[in-house]
């Protein structure tokens, strides 16, 4: 209705302006009088604020109907998005190191471990794995205390707790690039607990 409106007023706005000029310019009496001037001056005025209303009481309509297109559109699409399955591969082994890849969406899981006398190392100290989420599986049989963390951009991306004879974890989601594994315990670091993790 308002957009139907809107024209009609702003064709009418449109023919009395045509049919204005053409007056004046073939009498040149015209306007006869101040009430005539008056006259039209209020008539253009109600014309044009008609008009201008309806445009914006339109544009609102327009502007109604896109935000529930909109979230009709949103509603139809699940909250979560799509669910997916991942299973995971049998186990390989290559020498002191075991990786586990997952069928669907890449990653692994990568062993390592540290000398059973407490030894500030890792074996091995360079690890590689596929893009996605990738777990370090850190095997301390020593009765000192040690940690795994990853670290990525100079941030920690996971870390495991502190603890002895026992094994822990830290994962993260990694894209490809070089990430270094390390043991939270101070010192340790410093004193070569340290290794590199290449992403491919």
């Amino acid at each position: 209705m308002d957009e139907t409106l809107f024209y009609v007023f702003g064709i009418a706005l449109v023919l009395s302006a045509l049919a204005l000029s053409a007056l004046g310019l073939r009498n040149e009496s015209f306007p006869p009088s101040r009430i005539v001037v008056a006259g039209v001056v209020a008539y253009f005025v109600a014309l044009v604020g008609a008009t201008a209303t309806f445009a914006v009481l339109n544009a609102r309509d327009d502007q109604r109907k896109r935000d529930a297109e909109q979230a009709e559109a949103a509603a139809t699409v699940p909250a979560g998005g799509e669910q997916t399955t991942t299973t995971t591969a049998p186990a390989t082994t290559t020498g002191s190191t075991t990786t586990t890849e997952a069928a669907k969406g890449g990653g692994e899981t990568v062993k390592v471990s540290s000398p059973a006398d407490g030894s500030t190392v890792f074996e091995p100290s360079k690890l590689t794995a596929k893009a996605g989420s990738v777990t370090i599986e850190y095997d301390n049989p020593s009765p000192v205390d040690h940690s795994i963390a990853i670290e990525g951009g100079g941030k920690t991306l996971d870390e495991s707790e502190i603890a002895a004879n026992t094994t822990l974890t830290a994962s993260a989601d990694l894209q490809p690039g070089r990430f270094v594994y390390y043991c939270t315990v101070p010192g340790h670091r410093e004193a070569g607990m340290v290794g590199t993790l290449t992403v491919k």
